[in-house]
């Protein structure tokens, strides 16, 4: 079923706006039920991830720790006379599994920031390309299958641990 619902999608992409306005209005009924699966299994997916996340917040014991939104762990409690750098923790879902993996982030929100920590960071993970949009910088440090709690509670106070260091010992310029 999977396969004939792909194929659908890529039939609906060469269609012309007549052609998939008559086939709405033929199959809104249709249409509508499965637009509220969709749904019901995003909603089931979101929920799993923002109990998981609370778990891992309480597991952390750091009320510096936050959560976004109740989808992703942050820290920002690094030396205050250091440009912001930031750690990120979240959940990307798998195959069958809302909490496939835990994806471990270092980001800074501006380009003085990255400008200021690239040259160790790069040092100290030459093997990942960091991610630029905008003003935004993103390493991927970790990704850990998402029901190992005891390996990402391990990996977020490693990251922490790394960024304490790092902005403490960073000279600034």
């Amino acid at each position: 079923m999977t396969e004939q619902l792909a194929d659908l999608l890529t039939t609906f992409t060469r269609q012309s706006n007549m052609q998939l306005s008559e086939f709405f209005f033929d199959n809104s009924e249709k249409l509508d039920a499965l637009v509220q699966l969709y749904s019901t299994f995003n909603q089931q997916t979101t929920s799993a991830q923002m109990r998981r996340i609370r778990e891992l917040k309480r597991a952390l014991n750091d009320s510096n720790w936050r959560d976004q939104e109740g989808l992703e762990l942050i820290y920002s409690q690094f030396n205050t006379e250091r440009p912001l750098i930031i750690i990120e923790g979240g959940f990307e879902s798998t195959r069958g599994n809302p909490l496939g993996k835990f994806i471990i982030k270092i980001t800074t929100k501006t380009i003085q920031a990255w400008n200021h920590y690239e040259d160790q960071l790069m040092k100290d993970f030459p093997s990942i390309e960091p991610i630029i949009g905008g003003d935004r910088t993103t390493l991927v440090v970790n990704t850990i299958w998402g029901n190992d709690e005891t390996e990402i509670l391990t990996a977020l106070m490693n990251v922490q641990s790394y960024l304490m260091t790092l902005t403490d010992s960073y000279v600034v310029i």
